[in-house]
């Protein structure tokens, strides 16, 4: 049916005047909002579905993720970032096999989907093979959420590559785009690039000109201790540019910040990691100083759980602890509270879609924007008596809240359920990719630190440990 109408809903649209309807209908044709009013009435060949005590808004954005760490889920709850380096990026990553990548990625797309997410950023640095990518791809297509794949280059240390060199992985990415395109379905390719200490200016330059010359958005892990002087690096080099979405930045000076905001970058803070994992304090209000609208990512599923609650919660509470510590060190008490709740709502919807370039198709509910919508029940115990629309949603709801999801106007969850997937099956299938890494990792050698990447990555890692 192409057009459907959702009927009653408290409308939270987060476009760029904040409105709010306490009680509308919206209408969908052809997978796009087409009107937005307090009473439509039904057209004779649309579906009705009743939203009536829902909080409906658009669907959440999550700029960074590696949704192929499902399969290995809370490995990392007490890890470093010199632990994740150890453990997953020099150890479960190199037992994949292409069928973990498939239900991994998969999986952990279906989570981000059932929690409300409509986009996502994917960087998925696992391509270990061709059939590692092919499989990543297939996951992406079969989910039916708005993915971003972001081909990730990096060489994981393998006793026996796949690919020879750093040249063989880029003919890889040209394959796939020769195969697919660009786009595929509701999604897109992208690339992600290696960190600047783990291959030569010369081929960082060869992962970007890579991206540019097909027309596909950038990502890149910048600014974290291992590699703080990134931007400024790419900046020397006349690299920077619109195209490039930059993730962490915890240790880039405003100077670098700056950078970014001029050559139209946008960055994605994920305040879960980056507090836990001592990568320093999210750049949230750093970026908003400058004018920038922060992103929020959700990174990995290998530390917490993948939702985007937890992120806008932890992201603003501790932003507001920032901006509140000047005046106890005083001996004072702030006489107000900075950011509110409607921008941290706007960090996980209508700046991802700025962050990813797309704000004009999705990330705030509008006439002729992509019918990206979702819908919370409000029956719960957390729900009496209900809080105010936005309130609710940043600082009350859970992802279980989450009764209805659509995609591009296509039905993917309804009545608390996702609609298409086999649950039994893919439990089935991830235990056993679980079991599988797990034991991987149990007779693990040491042939990680033989290659040239693992040495890469153990020199890094002497750089910057604690005695």
């Amino acid at each position: 049916m192409s057009r459907i109408l959702l009927k009653g809903g408290q409308v939270v649209t987060v476009d760029a005047t904040n409105t709010l309807h306490a009680v509308a209908d919206i209408l969908v044709e052809r997978g796009r909002i087409a009107a937005i009013a307090p009473q439509i009435a039904p057209p004779a060949d649309a579906e009705v579905i009743d939203l009536s005590g829902h909080i409906v808004l658009p669907g959440f954005v999550d700029t960074h993720r590696h949704s192929w760490q499902t399969g290995i889920r809370g490995v990392a709850a007490d890890w470093s970032l010199l632990d994740y380096v150890r453990g997953i990026r020099m150890g479960y990553a190199r037992a994949y096999r292409p069928e973990d990548v498939y239900i991994s990625v998969l999986v952990g797309l279906l989570e981000a989907l059932d929690s409300g997410i409509t986009t996502l950023c994917d960087f998925c640095h696992i391509m270990n093979s061709p059939a590692h990518a092919d499989a990543a791809l297939a996951a992406v297509r079969d989910a039916g959420m708005r993915t971003r794949l972001h081909y990730g280059f990096y060489d994981v240390p393998l006793s026996q590559p796949a690919f020879i060199d750093h040249a063989a992985r880029l003919a890889d990415a040209e394959r796939l785009v020769r195969q697919f395109g660009t786009t595929v379905g509701l999604s897109e390719l992208g690339v992600a690039l290696t960190e600047a200490k783990l291959v030569s200016p010369v081929e960082t330059a060869a992962e970007i000109g890579f991206a540019r010359r097909h027309g596909l958005p950038i990502t890149a892990h910048m600014g974290t201790l291992s590699t703080p002087d990134a931007v400024a690096r790419l900046g020397a080099d006349g690299l920077l540019g619109p195209d490039i979405l930059h993730v962490h930045c915890n240790f880039s000076s405003d100077d670098e910040l700056k950078m970014i905001r001029d050559s139209g970058g946008a960055v994605s803070c994920t305040p879960e990691t980056e507090l836990q994992m001592a990568m320093g304090f999210p750049v949230i209000g750093r970026l908003m100083a400058l004018g920038m609208a922060p992103s929020l990512g959700i990174d990995i599923v290998s530390d917490y759980s993948g939702d985007m609650f937890s992120q806008m919660r932890i992201g603003l509470q501790v932003e507001r602890a920032l901006r509140n510590e000047p005046a106890l060190r005083a001996g004072k008490m702030p006489g107000s509270i900075s950011p509110g709740v409607r921008e941290g709502l706007r960090f996980a919807t209508v700046n991802g879609a700025a962050a990813m370039n797309r704000s004009s198709e999705f990330g705030s509910l509008g006439i002729g924007k992509q019918a990206d919508i979702i819908a919370l029940r409000q029956d719960g115990l957390h729900f009496m008596p209900p809080a105010p629309a936005v309130p609710a949603i940043v600082l009350q709801a859970r992802a279980s809240d989450v009764d209805f999801v659509m995609v591009g106007g296509a039905l993917r969850k309804r009545n608390g359920r996702l609609i298409g997937h086999d649950m039994a099956r893919l439990r089935a299938t991830m235990l056993a990719t679980q079991a599988h890494l797990t034991a991987s990792l149990e007779h693990r050698d040491d042939a990680a630190t033989a290659t040239s990447t693992g040495r890469a990555y153990a020199s890094a890692i002497e750089d910057i440990v604690a005695s």
